[in-house]
């Protein structure tokens, strides 16, 4: 009987805290349910040699992008596995958007190799493989997106330290906007520090942000939908005033606003990548999702805010 192995994961979100979380400062991240990946790994000895079938790349392994190719080959190499495999890949996540794409494909990946392989796999080990696999991916990447993904939970990031937080029950939704443009998170980083080396008083802006993370998460307890608004709202023109937002972003928030949106933000490095837009009901948010995608959005999400 032919091998099979079967993961899922999803994506992650980063509700407040983008940027000055490098200087030192907190942010919360949350799961993003409605950005599903689903990879499927079958034993296929028919096959001359491994190959995988994705929305980025269909192909041989061997010539996949580099992150990929490494998580597969070490599981091959590591596992022993002699026979070609196919690997499925179905992702509801763009890459590059500050969604967790590669972080939410590595988890999804190591669970399906785990699974073919019959093989019982505990959170710290997933978080191991995934880590190694976001290493190559971007560098040095902070785990915030491995950790959120994993626990499933909403996550307080502050200088390398994880702590999962309750689940959201705020009553509301969040419309979660793709700008269709890729985002450069080294880039951003980089100016934004030189920003604030250059000038001090931009630092004022970086220490607001990190006093609207203890206030944010005072309202995700309070579950006061109307204090979670205004922080997102504040927390926007700080990242504008830091040159991380982008006409598309404001465009998008504009359009979502004139819809019903009562607040919206970028998250993640910003200057394209995604936008997060808070609604009071159902009905709205199906009226923003309609106005963003008339002025451009190239995907958009419905996410319960758990209330």
């Amino acid at each position: 009987m032919t091998r099979t192995g079967y993961g899922e994961s999803n994506g992650k979100i980063i509700l407040v805290g983008e940027h000055a979380v490098t200087f030192g400062e907190p942010a919360i991240a949350i799961p993003f349910s409605s950005g599903k990946v689903k990879v499927e790994i079958a034993e296929m000895p028919e096959l001359a040699v491994s190959t995988m079938i994705s929305d980025v790349y269909e192909g041989e392994v061997e010539h996949a992008p580099e992150h990929l190719h490494a998580l597969i080959s070490r599981f091959e190499a590591e596992s022993h596995i002699e026979s070609p495999i196919m690997i499925k890949i179905e992702a509801k996540l763009p890459p590059s958007r500050g969604l967790g794409s590669s972080a939410a494909v590595a988890v999804a990946f190591t669970r399906a190799a785990f699974d073919f392989l019959d093989k019982p796999l505990s959170d710290e080990e997933l978080i191991e493989h995934v880590n190694w696999a976001e290493m190559i991916a971007h560098g040095k990447p902070s785990g915030i997106d491995a950790q959120t993904i994993v626990s499933n939970q909403p996550t307080w990031f502050q200088k390398g330290v994880f702590t999962s937080l309750e689940s959201l029950r705020i009553p509301g939704y969040m419309v979660v906007l793709d700008t269709g443009i890729k985002g450069n998170t080294k880039e951003a980083v980089r100016d934004v520090h030189e920003l604030v080396n250059n000038n001090k008083e931009n630092k004022q802006f970086i220490d607001r942000i990190g006093q609207l993370v203890y206030s944010a998460n005072q309202a995700i307890n309070m579950r006061n939908f109307d204090a979670l608004a205004e922080i997102f709202n504040e927390c926007q023109s700080y990242l504008a005033t830091l040159t991380v937002s982008h006409p598309k972003i404001d465009k998008l928030l504009n359009a979502a606003k004139q819809a019903g949106a009562v607040a919206g933000k970028l998250t993640g490095s910003g200057r394209g990548g995604s936008v997060i837009t808070l609604v009071k009901d159902y009905a709205t948010a199906e009226k923003v999702v309609n106005a963003v995608t008339k002025a451009g959005a190239h995907h958009t999400w419905i996410e319960s805010l758990g209330g």
